[in-house]
């Protein structure tokens, strides 16, 4: 067995301590935003009002790629646990760059759309 491990390793498992506590934050902050204030009246108007403020636009455009590389290099974790072959490997860390990224985009375009006024 081939217990090396790169410097990718290290910056994945470090990414993934610094994308959990940014994500504790914003579920925290969600939670309060969203469950405990405007009498739990939560409608598309108040949601399009919200991203209309520079404050939520950046706090979303952290968001995204934050839970994104969380849960993909956590699935990737879980993947890798199981010692695929390389060329699996590749496969699967093409997939998962792809979808990350596409995915990414299309977080900021809805984003951006909704934030046209600002």
């Amino acid at each position: 067995m081939n217990g090396k491990t790169g410097k990718g390793s290290a910056y994945g498992w470090l990414l993934q301590r610094i994308t959990g506590i940014f994500l504790a934050f914003f579920l925290i902050l969600h939670i309060q935003v969203l469950h405990f204030t405007r009498d739990w009246k939560i409608d598309f108007g108040l949601v399009t009002q919200r991203l209309e403020s520079t404050g939520w636009v950046i706090f979303y455009l952290i968001f995204v790629p934050a839970g994104l590389f969380h849960a993909f290099n956590g699935a990737w974790q879980v993947i890798h646990d199981y010692r695929p072959h390389a060329g699996t490997v590749k496969a699967v860390k093409t997939l998962l760059w792809v979808l990350g990224i596409a995915i990414s985009v299309w977080g900021y375009y809805l984003i951006f759309t909704f934030n046209k006024g600002a």
